[in-house]
Order: C-alpha cells, then sequence, then structure tokens
C-alpha cells in the first residue's frame, strides 16, 4: 500500500495551501465455528468529512476524498457531514439544507470550526483527530495494515412501502474486552445542488449543478451508538441486531445506502461496512 504516497503528492501540497473557509478557526449473541479464514476481512477507514455547501473550499477536499476511494475502493467509507457555518441555508439558490441533528452533534463534540476538515476511524495522526485534507492520506497509511478485530455483514430487506429492516451481524475476530457501540446511518448520493467554489474554471464562485455524494441523511440510532457489548465479547462469537427504518420520500431509494460502524468508549470506529440499497 505504499505506493500511495508516489501517487498523490501533488495533491497533497496544494492542499497545504488550504485557506479554512471558516474564518473562526435486544441484541442477541450466538456462537460461531472457529476456524474460518479471515484473510478476506480488513479493517476499513470511516472518512468523516465536514463540509458545508456555501464552503468555497471544500469542493477541493472533496476531491481528495474522491481520490483516495478511487485508491482504497470498498475499503473507504466516506461520509460528509453538512454542519456548522458553512452548511447555513441562506437566501436562493443556497436556501437547501443538508444539516442533521446527527451531524450537528457530530460537529460540536469534535469541536469543528473549520472546513474542510476530517476525521479517519477517530483516531489521531500526529496528535489530532480533526485532519486537513492534506494529511488524510498519510493517515490510512499509518493505520492501514492494522488486523481487523471485528467483522460486519449487512442486509437490507424491503418491509414495506418506504419502509426496511437492517440486518447487521458483528462476528469477533478476536476477544473485546471493552464497551462496543453499534451506529447506524442512510447516506444519499448523487444529490444536484448549488456549491460554492473557489477555482478559476468557475469565476462565479458557484456551481450550480454540483453532484453532492456521501450525504449524511439520517440516524438509524443515535448518533451516539446502541451499546452492544458491556465487557467481554469473545472471538467466534456473533452479535445479530436489527432495525427497522424509513426512507424519506424526497431522497431517491437508489442512490441510498447504509453505513454501520462499531466504536468504542473512546469513540474510536474500530470497524465500519457500507451497503447500498438494491433497487429492481
Amino acid at each position: 500500500m505504499r505506493l500511495l504516497k508516489f501517487l498523490f503528492p501533488g495533491i497533497f501540497f496544494f492542499n497545504v495551501l488550504f485557506i479554512s473557509c471558516d474564518k473562526i478557526e435486544p441484541p442477541y449473541m450466538t456462537n460461531v465455528e472457529q476456524g474460518g479464514e479471515n484473510g478476506e476481512v480488513v479493517r476499513k477507514f470511516l472518512l468523516e468529512e465536514f463540509t458545508g455547501h456555501r464552503c468555497p473550499n471544500c469542493p477541493a477536499g472533496s476531491e481528495i476524498a474522491k481520490t483516495l476511494k478511487n485508491f482504497y475502493g470498498d475499503r473507504l467509507v466516506i461520509i460528509s457531514v453538512h454542519a456548522g457555518t458553512f452548511a447555513i441555508p441562506v437566501n436562493a439558490p443556497f436556501n437547501y439544507d443538508f444539516r442533521t441533528p446527527e451531524g450537528n452533534a457530530l460537529n460540536t463534540q469534535f469541536g469543528v470550526t473549520s472546513n474542510p476538515i476530517g476525521m479517519l476511524n477517530r483516531t489521531e495522526f500526529e496528535g489530532t483527530r480533526l485532519l486537513t485534507p492534506a494529511s488524510w492520506g498519510s493517515a490510512m497509511q499509518a493505520i492501514e495494515d492494522i488486523e481487523p478485530g471485528l467483522r460486519i455483514d449487512l442486509g437490507i430487506t424491503s418491509v414495506s412501502g418506504n419502509l426496511y429492516r437492517v440486518d447487521a451481524d458483528i462476528t469477533a475476530l478476536k476477544d473485546h474486552e471493552e464497551e462496543l457501540y453499534l451506529v447506524a446511518l442512510i447516506l444519499e448520493d448523487g444529490i444536484i445542488k448549488p456549491q460554492k467554489i473557489t477555482h478559476p474554471d468557475h469565476p462565479t464562485g458557484e456551481i450550480l449543478d454540483y453532484e453532492h455524494n456521501h450525504v449524511l441523511r439520517k440516524g438509524i440510532t443515535n448518533i451516539w451508538g446502541d451499546k452492544i457489548i458491556e465487557d467481554l465479547f469473545p472471538q467466534g462469537i456473533i452479535m445479530e441486531n436489527s432495525y427497522t427504518f424509513e426512507l424519506d420520500n424526497s431522497w431517491v431509494t437508489a442512490h441510498c445506502s447504509v453505513v454501520v460502524y462499531v466504536m468504542n468508549s473512546n469513540m474510536e470506529i474500530l470497524q465500519v461496512e457500507k451497503k447500498k440499497f438494491s433497487v429492481k
């Protein structure tokens, strides 16, 4: 994976020059057979990208996220959290609102005061959890070889109309002796709405048909999660969890997905999985 540092040096250098847009600067457990090959299971990355439709530097950050996604593929899950000053609606055409209670809570909890900025599995890199886009690739390299301790398997079932059920099976690949929490969220891709931008190709400072992806839409669980393990989660045990939820009529189901992650009491992300809705 060390090839990454040779792929993006220009991008990382460019983003060192970023100026902040923000001027303020009953589950249950069952046994599973031991000894299966887990070679295909990797510890995945969750990039929580804090952004806003009125943040002119944020499209450049999203481009870096896109480049990293192209490199890491399904191993990287991105959530775009629209919160803070530059997510506040103003006069048309910037009068739409992507903010959510869950995103606002994350923005407040982690002290986000500038955009674009992000967290990678909520782990510290060079002494901080909040990372500028210039650091995202290096932070991924720093943790890419960590062995996975959990596996997440997701299934989405249509119940009726806009009502769905997600089944999230969490398998312990090693013993865990800590509290663990499960968080489930809904994202939507492909939303065409205006975006502020700083780029010579857009002298007006706006893109009216900008494509917003990975947009946090709703929490299936509370943003701080459901406690699924109190203390001991032995290797080879599966924790089965199911949730029923409803999609908003204004969302395009084919563009939506469910993201489930497991975190510890320090809010560090131990594993994450994403599954798109299957629309026939």
